[in-house]
């Protein structure tokens, strides 16, 4: 295994030279064309390196719409037999205000306080902040505070009612191999994506089609509207994209940790952004505190910063190991691991 990781960032090494030389010298037709070709990644790579899991290949769509820019340069993206259905905003706007961080001032609080109380001069240069959603090994999404300097990665669980810190982790970037930027997607054979399509076509006929119909007096335009369209149950994936840092240098996980839902050995860590970056107004900038975009970026140059680095920059699927998911379904589409306003209670 590790021969054939060594033998793996030789090449990419070298292809990255190559790119670079031809970018500045301006090399001929058929030298672009080349390295054009050395680019692609080799047949042999492992999956696992890639994607932090056993297979690439999942029953989403190729995802050319948010990778233009290497479909341009590796050719034409290869269909799947299998492309569900997509859509623009991961995550419905109906009671965004019930989440505490959606206060004004709660989120800068909160980070100003994690900032004084855990950050030290020997942790390095303080590089940002955000607050993000992490995606646990078992497909749960929860709320966390994740600080950037140029040594570690801070991840904190923070209480936003309490307004105070429960727990952290520092993962340091000398520890990372892998760092793998793109969609989450689950395995072929997973029914999470199909048990989503029925949880989200259920909410919808009761939501839309009877509590609102029962609500309002009948028009001739409901006449036209089918209750039960069979695209409410259509299989719907995450659309949404991530970063997942690894330290496992692509070995599989073991027994133990894969069917524990309380291990803290788990190697890598994923990050997504937070619900609230679709629904928050204002400009890009402001809503940058909740974009895992601006973290990733900010990620990559710390990571090519660290003198003689081993950590490979990948932009490829992410491959969320979940085939069934029913504790994983219950737990995100109630929001159990945000701090919001449920009713008369707040947890």
């Amino acid at each position: 295994m590790s021969d054939m990781m060594e033998d793996d960032l030789e090449f990419r090494g070298g292809t990255l030279q190559l790119s670079a030389d031809n970018s500045i010298a301006g090399s001929s037709e058929n030298r672009t064309r080349a390295t054009q070709n050395q680019v692609k990644t080799p047949i042999n790579a492992n999956p696992s390196v890639l994607s932090g899991a056993d297979s690439l290949s999942s029953s989403a769509s190729s995802f050319a719409d948010a990778r233009q820019d290497q479909s341009t340069s590796n050719g034409a993206a290869q269909q799947p037999s299998t492309v569900y259905p997509r859509y623009d905003v991961p995550f419905d706007q109906d009671n965004i205000k019930d989440f505490f961080t959606f206060r004004k001032g709660v989120v800068e609080n909160a980070i100003q306080e994690c900032i004084t109380a855990l950050l030290f001069p020997e942790d390095g240069e303080y590089l940002g902040s955000w607050l993000l959603t992490e995606i646990t090994l078992w497909d749960n999404e929860k709320e966390r505070i994740v600080l950037l300097t140029s040594r570690l990665v801070m991840t904190i669980k923070y209480d936003f009612i309490a307004m105070k810190q429960l727990d952290f982790r520092k993962t340091y970037l000398d520890d990372l191999d892998t760092v793998v930027i793109g969609e989450l997607v689950y395995p072929p054979s997973s029914l999470v994506p199909r048990l989503n399509g029925i949880a989200t076509g259920v909410t919808t006929v009761v939501k839309d089609c009877v509590i609102d119909r029962l609500c309002r007096r009948p028009s001739t335009t409901d006449d036209n509207t089918k209750p039960f369209d069979p695209k409410y149950f259509e299989p719907r994936e995450r659309n949404l994209r991530g970063v997942r840092m690894m330290w496992n240098k692509g070995e599989p996980l073991p027994l133990k940790t894969v069917w524990n839902p309380f291990s803290q050995e788990v190697p890598f860590i994923t990050f997504a952004s937070h619900p609230i970056y679709w629904h928050r107004d204002g400009t890009a900038e402001e809503r940058s505190t909740f974009d895992m975009e601006k973290f990733a970026q900010k990620l990559q140059r710390a990571i090519e910063n660290i003198p003689g680095t081993a950590c490979c920059i990948h932009h490829s699927p992410i491959v969320i190991q979940s085939y069934l998911g029913l504790t994983s379904l219950f737990h995100n589409k109630t929001s159990m691991g945000f701090f919001k306003v449920r009713g008369k209670f707040s947890f």
